[in-house]
């Protein structure tokens, strides 16, 4: 029983990782937990991401429920995403993310 239960918790730690890992996703992520944003918003906080890289990250995360994409009715033809409910559930695990990244960089830098 103990070997299937390690089985259901290693598959469980992979989906968390399939949806949220990647280059760009997390970032995306950690990005909107702050506030809604635009998409050129979000181009910016991410830096070297590509405009058809970003659009097919944020549909990836629509797709799993993880952001919102609606469109902002003070701007025409302006969309705005933010995280959906279901998405905010992952803001404490991604301040956890970013506390275990700063003491790693200080481990590897020293």
């Amino acid at each position: 029983m103990k070997n299937k239960q390690k089985q259901v918790q290693l598959r469980d730690v992979q989906d968390v990782l399939d949806i949220i890992g990647g280059r760009w996703r997390g970032a995306i992520l950690a990005s909107l937990c702050d506030k809604a944003k635009r998409f050129n918003e979000l181009k910016r906080d991410l830096g070297l991401i590509t405009p058809r890289t970003l659009t097919k990250e944020l549909k990836y995360l629509e797709m799993n429920k993880l952001i919102v994409r609606e469109e902002d009715t003070l701007a025409s033809a302006s969309v705005v995403y933010s995280l959906s409910s279901h998405g905010q559930s992952l803001t404490p695990l991604i301040g956890q993310i970013v506390a275990w990244g700063q003491k790693h960089r200080k481990v590897v830098l020293g």
